[in-house]
């Protein structure tokens, strides 16, 4: 499959392309449409389903409103033609009926209990049964009635069921109609309460007509309407879930049947007023089902429409193969037209290119194409005559930079063996630089090493000056200290002396006194010259220890003087040494970036050596590519040649 595609044609390989592409889509398109038509179809069958249901449910609302009506017409006419109000209700007397004691319920013609003529006159006119009901307590009891059962018997003597709506009307004291089955008839009924002089509801007037007939008419139109091919619609008593009619079930209820999975499948007909479910039935034919209900509850009923679905993908899968079938017939005509027309438009004024190549391909340069298209085949045949053009003009060049590349290679050769022979002088010339850098190098790591070193003895200096400086510093301290202590001290001799001459002048004093008192004084003159004594040699002394400190304050003066005067020659001496240390520092820094720039010029000139002894090489390699080129410039001369150019 393969090779056949690329057998083909352009022409040929688009038309079944777009082809493709329109089936494809067409396709697609049809595919699309089915879809929208199979929503289209089933919300058509739902809304027939709910059309049907609503119309066949405001047909019985208008039959009942009819009824209604006809029930209140006849049960007026019976009011008036047989009852006469007001009405009185006597419990104190009673009438059994049945076995049932009733209290009487009267008018103004009188007892209204077993009348029966009045109520039989009114149904032979009117054909409508009618009944009277008596209240007693809060139960209503039927005490005249044209109704009879099936044995023929009067319905007298029975209370109205209490779970009724209508028994819940008349509680209320309001009129009640609906749709009601007694003995086996159906009757549209109706109730109204009747009351006494004060309102009170006192009893209750009932009137039935027979709708046996209308019903009939009623289920034979519900079994003739239908929901596609196999589709139902169903009255249902909502009560007992009877069908009443229609469908597959009539006459069974359909709260057993049940789906595939067991629950029972009609349940949502039970629990809303209307709705739409789907639903699959266990072991029946077209179990796939979609029901729509509706509920009119005056009568009990249910009204449902049924639809299987298998009638719907039936009509939804025809819809979807007409729409391929179109969709096919259209996709093989347009690809049909294409290739036609890609066959006329784009086939054959390739094959004319493709001759043109073949001709361009075995060197005739002297093929050329005529179109008047503007189109891409136009560009290409242009594009074509160019390369013809384009190539006639490479021929001619070629064949001119052929012999100037002959001519070339020959000159280069010649340049080479020169551009040698200069490679290996400069070689030889950067080798003796190498050298003397080298020496030069290792100079000036010398020079940094001993730079170094200088600097580390100049920072050692400049510690121990300043570490001479520190100790200098306390000294000073030091006499400052000893200056003030022998201050001090002068102050305290000279109190000595003080005290010394007071002393003195004591001992005197007492001497006088001491002679004054004779012989009794004679122990303390010795003892006062005792004491003058001592102060006169305390005296002596603090002169001496006086003369000695002030001498020690002169030295310790002048030592300080001599202190301050070598510490500012140690400042003086710091600060060189550490100027001296900066200026090394900076000597050693200098020569480092000298001793790099030294080693990355060394590097550079191993560099270039390389790089020279590199280009030597190339040098070599260049004369015998100059000489290739010269033998291919031949044999492209050689080639060209087989190129045929107009004249």
């Amino acid at each position: 499959m393969g090779n056949f595609f690329r057998r083909m044609s352009i022409g040929s390989r688009l038309a079944l392309i777009i082809g493709l592409v329109a089936i494809a889509a067409f396709v697609a398109l049809s595919w699309g449409l089915s879809s929208s038509s199979a929503r289209a179809l089933r919300e058509q069958a739902t809304n027939s389903m709910q059309q049907q249901t609503q119309q066949f449910t405001d047909s019985v609302t208008l039959f009942d409103q009819s009824l209604q009506q006809q029930s209140a017409r006849f049960l007026k006419l019976f009011q008036t033609d047989e009852l006469a109000p007001p009405f009185v209700l006597n419990i104190d007397r009673t009438m059994e009926i049945n076995a049932r004691q009733t209290p009487l319920l009267m008018d103004q013609r009188g007892v209204l209990n077993m009348d029966t003529q009045r109520v039989d006159d009114f149904t032979r006119r009117t054909g409508t049964p009618v009944t009277i009901f008596a209240r007693t307590g809060d139960d209503f009891v039927r005490v005249n009635t044209s109704l009879k059962n099936d044995q023929g018997a009067r319905a007298v003597g029975t209370l109205l069921d209490r779970s009724g709506a209508s028994y819940r009307a008349l509680m209320e004291d309001r009129v009640y109609s609906g749709l009601a089955t007694l003995f086996g008839t159906p009757y549209i009924t109706r109730y109204e309460p009747i009351h006494d002089a004060q309102g009170r509801v006192i009893g209750a007037s009932f009137i039935g007509v027979d709708i046996t007939a209308d019903l009939k008419n009623f289920e034979s139109r519900v079994r003739s309407l239908t929901i596609g091919e196999n589709g139902y619609f169903m009255i249902v008593d909502a009560d007992n879930g009877n069908v009443l009619a229609g469908g597959e079930n009539e006459g069974a209820s359909l709260r057993d049947v049940s789906d595939v999975e067991g629950t029972p499948a009609f349940a949502p007909i039970f629990q809303g007023q209307k709705g739409l479910f789907e639903y699959q039935l266990a072991n029946t034919e077209h179990a796939r089902r979609t029901t729509y209900f509706m509920q009119y509850p005056d009568w009990h009923w249910v009204v449902t429409a049924t639809a299987i679905n298998a009638d719907i993908d039936d009509r939804i899968a025809a819809a979807r193969n007409r729409f391929l079938l179109i969709a096919l017939g259209l996709a093989l005509a347009a690809a049909l037209g294409v290739y036609f027309m890609m066959r006329r438009s784009l086939s054959s004024p390739l094959a004319r290119v493709q001759g043109m190549a073949g001709h361009l391909a075995n060197g005739d340069l002297r093929q050329r194409l005529d179109s008047q298209r503007k189109d891409e085949i136009g560009s290409l045949v242009g594009a074509m005559n160019g390369i013809g053009d384009g190539l006639r003009d490479i021929v001619s060049r070629v064949r001119q930079s052929v012999e100037s590349i002959g001519h070339a290679s020959s000159e280069i050769a010649s340049g080479n063996m020169d551009l040698s022979r200069r490679t290996e002088s400069q070689a030889a010339s950067l080798e003796q630089t190498a050298a003397s850098i080298e020496e030069l190098t290792a100079t000036v790591r010398q020079n940094t090493e001993r730079a170094r070193q200088g600097d580390t003895m100049a920072g050692e200096v400049v510690a121990s000056a300043r570490e001479g400086q520190q100790r200098l510093g306390r000294a000073m301290t030091t006499l400052k200290d000893l200056d003030a202590t022998a201050s001090k001290m002068s102050d305290i001799i000279a109190t000595i002396d003080g005290i010394a001459f007071q002393t003195n002048l004591l001992a005197l004093n007492a001497s006088v006194e001491a002679a004054r008192a004779g012989a009794h004084g004679r122990g303390f003159t010795v003892v006062a010259d005792e004491v003058r004594r001592l102060a006169i040699r305390c005296s002596e002394a603090s002169a001496d220890i006086g003369h000695l400190i002030r001498h020690t304050i002169e030295e310790v003066t002048t030592g300080n003087a001599h202190m301050q005067q070598s510490g500012a020659q140690i400042e003086e001496i710091t600060t060189r040494m550490e100027s001296l240390s900066v200026i090394v520092t900076e000597i050693s820094r200098a020569s480092e970036e000298q001793l790099e720039g030294i080693e990355q010029v060394s590097s550079a000139l191993a560099s270039l050596d390389e790089t020279t002894q590199h280009n030597a090489a190339l040098v070599e390699q260049s004369a015998a590519a100059s000489g290739h080129l010269d033998e291919q410039a031949r044999k492209l001369s050689e080639v060209v040649q087989v190129f045929h150019m107009p004249a």
